[in-house]
């Protein structure tokens, strides 16, 4: 018996709420028509599957909307699972030497669908600094880490992860699909990506790709490095953005013979 032929013995209640937490990872939200519709049940079975996944806070339901959306739950448990996986024992020497260089904060980053995933963080000594987001998510198109990420997908991905409506958080978001889509040629060219204040004001970010293949963690990774924009001028964008790609180009290099030595291609 394979993964693909199912359990001998299903239970459908078990069955319908995890297709249902598992449906979270291709739409942002839900209503409970939606719901009945995709398990083929009725309103109110969809309904007590939907109020029992928000009770596990697996689920919530928006007030306004009453449609219902990932919950806290579903991100700890993801982000638990993440900390204890190869990303973060592999990669952390890599966050931490890049702080001890900028002395800025830094993230490890992960594309979930259209969002930026905040996986780890290593926080800059400065008073002033960027604020650890370690297990939240923002709009990718918004953020540098999300950027550089989103400038590495295959076309088609690319055209879904851009499908949806494009918000804004401040005056200086890009919400034209054609707008963020040049950003991002450009970005594949130069090989790093910056947030002017896009995701929030007075905040500024670099961040550049892990040739995550190299590792076989099956998933893209990007670093990132943030601070406020009256630190982080053009300037200093461009020292950073050079040192990122310098750390991850030796930091990959280094890592090439632990690589090939757990099974991994030591060149692509």
């Amino acid at each position: 018996m394979t993964s693909i032929d199912g359990p001998p013995y299903p239970i459908e209640s078990v069955d319908r709420a995890l297709s249902l937490i598992l449906e979270f990872e291709r739409v942002d939200s839900i209503t409970v028509t939606e719901a009945g519709k995709f398990l083929g049940v009725s309103r109110s079975s969809a309904y007590r599957l939907l109020s029992v996944l928000e009770y596990r806070e697996f689920a919530r339901q928006d007030p306004q909307t009453k449609a219902f959306h990932a919950g806290p739950a579903l991100m700890r448990a993801g982000l638990a699972v993440a900390r204890r996986s190869d990303i973060h024992a592999t990669l952390r020497p890599l966050l931490e030497a890049t702080v001890a260089e900028l002395d800025e904060t830094a993230h490890l980053v992960v594309l979930q669908r259209d969002y930026a995933f905040f996986l780890d963080c290593v926080e800059g000594s400065k008073m002033l600094r960027a604020t650890p987001r370690v297990g939240t998510a923002l709009p990718a198109h918004l953020t540098a880490s999300g950027k550089v990420l989103l400038a590495n997908l295959s076309a088609a991905q690319l055209d879904e992860a851009l499908s949806g409506k494009l918000v804004a958080r401040t005056s200086k978001s890009k919400t034209s699909a054609a707008s963020i889509r040049r950003e991002l040629r450009t970005i594949a060219g130069v090989g790093y990506a910056v947030n002017d204040g896009e995701s929030e004001v007075g905040l500024r970010a670099v961040a550049v790709l892990v040739p995550a293949e190299r590792f076989g963690f099956g998933v893209d990774v990007a670093i990132t490095v943030a601070g406020p924009s009256e630190r982080l001028g053009p300037r200093r964008v461009e020292v950073i953005a050079k040192a990122l790609l310098d750390r991850v180009h030796h930091f990959t290099a280094e890592s090439q013979p632990a690589a090939h030595g757990r099974g991994q291609p030591a060149s692509e």
